[in-house]
């Protein structure tokens, strides 16, 4: 049975059932057009391999009514957390209850062309596009694709994640997202994760 889609973050538990966040958790959302397929495997792949170090959410730009079922299925399959899984929107992450983001990563290149330049709490944004296609052997392509870039992400030393944090907040210099342009911006090699 499809997930129903959710428009405001109901400040559930976000991540392997704790009920608090440690506060060395950073939070990723992982976006694409509709948050029916390729965020929702991201959401939960982050979610499998790294739940005691990040906060794992997805959303989509445009609305979706549900959850590809197929995905769910494909999800369980291959053991991997389906729970809390819904369907929603990037307004849903906007709101005041909405945990703040550290790093958005957009998915397809619909989400890559939207602008997060006033996002709330300015988190650092990566481009991991990866073609949307919902066939078995493309999801299963995509899940590969997504575990490996996702477990190197995650494997980066948890220092230079919080330190990198903390200087993005508080240098005034050229480094600083919010006064230099994002192409001019120096990327941190966490966030360069290539294949």
């Amino acid at each position: 049975m499809p997930l129903q889609r959710e428009q405001n973050y109901d400040g559930g538990t976000p991540v392997g059932g704790r009920a608090s966040v440690p506060t060395t958790t950073m939070n990723v959302l992982f976006v694409c057009e509709d948050n029916c397929a390729l965020s929702i495997m991201a959401e939960s792949i982050l979610r499998s391999v790294a739940s005691h170090r990040f906060g794992a959410y997805s959303a989509g730009c445009a609305s979706s009514d549900a959850i590809d079922p197929a995905v769910l299925q494909f999800l369980a399959d291959h053991h991997m957390p389906i729970d809390g899984l819904r369907a929603k929107t990037l307004d849903a992450f906007r709101g005041g209850s909405a945990p703040t983001m550290d790093f958005i990563i957009t998915l397809s290149e619909e989400a890559e062309n939207y602008d997060f330049s006033a996002w709330p709490g300015r988190p650092f944004v990566a481009h991991w596009n990866i073609c949307d296609d919902h066939s078995e052997a493309e999801l299963r392509d995509y899940f590969w694709t997504l575990m490996r870039r996702i477990k190197i992400f995650a494997s980066l030393p948890h220092g230079n994640t919080v330190r990198y944090r903390y200087a993005r907040v508080s240098d005034p210099g050229g480094s600083d997202p919010r006064t230099t342009p994002p192409r001019q911006r120096p990327c941190p090699s966490m966030c360069l994760v290539a294949e």
